[in-house]
This record gives structure tokens, C-alpha cells and sequence, in this order.
């Protein structure tokens, strides 16, 4: 999950980037007189539209993967309980084994 997780903030920091570079093209339109500025809206709208529709897609996929992923360590966990248990019980065996050679 942690890759996951770097994954999830690195596509998050990129729509922020985005959203970045759409407020500097609206400071740039506010600055453009004529048919340069109505062509700069309308782009700047298709941007945020596009933005918009990244964003929610990505909050989908993100709770989805969120959900699967919670979904599938419940199941697993107590896979994970038994082989502990396990490894606690050879390692004890272990334990008994060198002492009963060091012993003789």
C-alpha cells in the first residue's frame, strides 16, 4: 500500500499543478484584449472541465483501489495470524533443538 500511496499523492500533486497552470492562464486572459481573450476562456473552461472530470475520476478509482485493498487484508489477515503463529511456534522448536545439542 505504501506505493500505493506515494502513487496517490503523486497523481494528487499533479492535479494541483494543473489547477496551477489554469490560474496562470486566467491571469494571463485577464491581460489579453479582444478575440485572443475570448479564445483563452474558452480554453481556460475546457481545462477546467477536463480538470474537473480527472479529479473525480481519480477519487473514484481512489476509493475503489481503497476499498479492494481493506477488502483483501480482512480476508488475508488471518493467513497472516496463523503463519505467525507458526513461525513463533518453529522458532521455539528451534530454540529447544540447540539447546538440547548444547546440552549433551
Amino acid at each position: 500500500m505504501m506505493s500505493s500511496k506515494n502513487s496517490f499523492e503523486e497523481v494528487e500533486k499533479l492535479l494541483q499543478e494543473v489547477g496551477a497552470k489554469i490560474e496562470e492562464l486566467i491571469a494571463k486572459a485577464a491581460e489579453a484584449t479582444g478575440e485572443a481573450q475570448i479564445e483563452i476562456e474558452k480554453k481556460i473552461k475546457d481545462l477546467n472541465l477536463n480538470k474537473e472530470s480527472l479529479e473525480k475520476e481519480f477519487q473514484k478509482r481512489k476509493q475503489s483501489f481503497e476499498k479492494s485493498y481493506n477488502e483483501n487484508f480482512k480476508n488475508a489477515e488471518p493467513d497472516f495470524l496463523k503463519s505467525r503463529d507458526h513461525v513463533v511456534l518453529a522458532f521455539h522448536h528451534l530454540v529447544q533443538a540447540v539447546k538440547s545439542v548444547f546440552s549433551k
